[in-house]
């Protein structure tokens, strides 16, 4: 196992760091904030073998596109990941030696971005659930309570979205139903006072953020200071369908603010995911759950290369069926 520790201005470059030297299989085991001004420190490990896997398949020999490296780009089109990206993932897909075409594909993901579930089974631990406004955070916040409720974990609640018409009443609601403590936060300092108070008692705790506009340094500043200030991992939550482009530049935004995690939404709703895997490639961002409906107490479950290899070749055959249907 080969660890190492990362410092950089941003969270972005860091990540650059990390990736280029350790390649796209390292996880992430640690980030702290070093202080206004003074940048992050980005702890990964990576097994050896992996990396060396990982210089293999970049500077191997490259084969001729195969029959199913063609289908896979036509899907990674469909689903509109930049240009760059399918390249990447359709290369990675030649020098995959697996046995069928659904394994190469996910192994092709799988060194392309990094999969991880959240780490819920680490006792008192805090997730910080952000994005842009209307991204579903509030949402996820409860149905991340109701899964963690129904497996027997004691949850604590925190809502430092003390600004939008009826986002505490809504919290309100969930801990009605699930009986769990709802703490008010307005400050930073008084997030993180919410969540050692909540450690004590316990297993999980779950922070609905106020919505942040990407493209408002001062709301970036604002998040970054939460962040700096809360012992908790941030989580970007992203609906899929969203313009690629338009999601680059938040995730990206967002990561330099201090994001980790990416949990992707609405998937039931969308026919296209490029926006989402566009965002986590831009990001450097773990991709760690996947919401599939709107009911609170289901459709919310950990995202990996194999399940996200069968979403987005389901979803390009189903377009593919509807299309012939109409003609």
């Amino acid at each position: 196992m080969k660890i190492k520790t990362y410092t950089a201005p941003t969270m972005s470059e860091a990540m650059d760091q990390l990736r280029h030297e350790l390649g796209e299989n390292a996880i992430i085991v640690s980030t702290q904030r070093l202080g206004t001004g003074a940048g992050v420190r980005l702890t990964a490990a990576i097994e050896e073998s992996a990396r060396d896997e990982e210089i293999e398949r970049l500077y191997g020999e490259e084969p001729s596109e195969t029959e199913f490296q063609q289908s896979v780009r036509e899907t990674l089109s469909y689903h509109a990941l930049p240009e760059q990206l399918i390249e990447k993932i359709v290369m990675r897909v030649g020098t995959a030696k697996k046995k069928s075409d659904l394994v190469a594909f996910a192994s092709a993901l799988d060194t392309v971005f990094t999969f991880h579930p959240l780490p819920e089974q680490i006792k008192g631990q805090a997730f910080m659930l952000t994005g842009a406004a209307g991204v579903g955070k509030t949402v996820i916040t409860g149905k991340l309570a109701t899964r963690a409720c129904l497996s027997g974990r004691k949850v604590g609640l925190i809502s430092a979205d003390t600004v939008r018409a009826g986002a505490i009443e809504q919290l309100v609601a969930f801990t009605n139903i699930l009986d769990v403590t709802l703490l008010k936060a307005r400050s930073p300092e008084n997030l993180q006072s919410h969540i050692t108070a909540l450690r004590k008692t316990c297993d999980l705790i779950f922070i609905d953020m106020p919505a942040f506009n990407p493209f408002q340094p001062e709301d970036m500043e604002f998040l970054a200071a939460y962040i700096e200030s809360a012992d908790a991992l941030p989580v970007l939550v992203m609906p899929a369908g969203v313009d690629p482009q338009e999601s680059v530049e938040t995730a990206e935004a967002f990561a330099d603010a201090g994001a980790i995690y990416l949990l992707a939404t609405r998937l039931d709703a969308a026919r296209r995911f490029g926006g989402v895997l566009a965002a986590a490639d831009a990001g450097r961002l773990t991709l760690c759950e996947a919401s599939m409906s709107p009911n609170v107490t289901r459709g919310l479950s950990p995202i990996n290369a194999v399940s996200l290899a069968r979403l987005l070749l389901m979803s390009s055959e189903e377009s593919d069926s509807v299309t012939r249907k109409k003609s």
